[in-house]
């Protein structure tokens, strides 16, 4: 295969992503497709070639953020979009091929408790067991109360056992899926740590900064 050949699929995996997450900023893209030391600058250039042949369309929501990319119209909001794509990218570079599936905004499965950000499942490589998470991107902006914690217990109470209409779904799974909150926040981080903590729920939670999972790593401090 030539350079031209795997640049054109590169080209169509990257535009597949930006329809699929809806929108994507550059560094989410590098991340993702151009993991070398000068991949952030090829990305630019790569990505600009894509605008200029009008396979995508390109913004930003102010003079120091990246660069955003969409496809046919951008999210409602897209702070909250592009959180989600965050969690997306490092969930595809924790996993890789064993990201088995990522779905957005989950509805009909919760019944009428709650709508989750993503649900996704994952190959463990030394078991072979598929687990299941619920991803939720929660913004420091959002001065709404938190009742995400209560939600997941009342759902868990509801379909928690051994074959709900749940855990069917999920191909009865060995366990109740854990969920994943990101926020951009240590405030945010910390009240909902102190949700979870006063719950006293057996639903398995893990809290995350934003810029912990872009840097790849888990922040101890505020994961549970």
């Amino acid at each position: 295969m030539t350079n031209i050949q795997k640049g054109l699929i590169r080209d169509q995996a990257i535009l597949d992503t930006i329809t699929f997450c809806k929108v994507m900023d550059t560094n989410q893209i590098a991340e993702l497709f151009f993991r070398f030391p000068s991949g952030l600058r090829k990305c630019q250039a790569r990505m600009k070639i894509l605008v200029d042949k009008r396979l995508v369309k390109k913004t930003r929501l102010s003079l120091d953020t990246a660069t955003i990319y969409y496809r046919k119209k951008l999210p409602d909001h897209v702070p909250h979009a592009l959180g989600v794509t965050w969690c997306y990218v490092w969930m595809k570079r924790q996993y890789g091929e064993n990201l088995l599936t990522f779905e957005l905004e989950q509805l009909k499965e919760f019944g009428d408790i709650l709508q989750a950000d993503a649900l996704c499942s994952v190959k463990i490589s030394i078991t072979g067991e598929i687990r299941w998470f619920c991803i939720e991107f929660e913004t420091g902006l959002n001065r709404n109360r938190f009742d995400k914690v209560e939600k997941y217990v009342s759902l868990y109470n509801r379909e928690g056992i051994p074959g709900s209409p749940l855990l069917k779904r999920l191909n009865n799974p060995q366990r109740f899926p854990k969920i994943i909150v990101v926020t951009d926040s240590v405030r945010r981080a910390q009240q909902i740590k102190e949700f979870i903590a006063n719950a006293n729920t057996k639903v398995k939670f893990e809290v995350h900064l934003l810029s912990a999972i872009k840097e790849e790593r888990s922040d101890n401090l505020c994961r549970l």
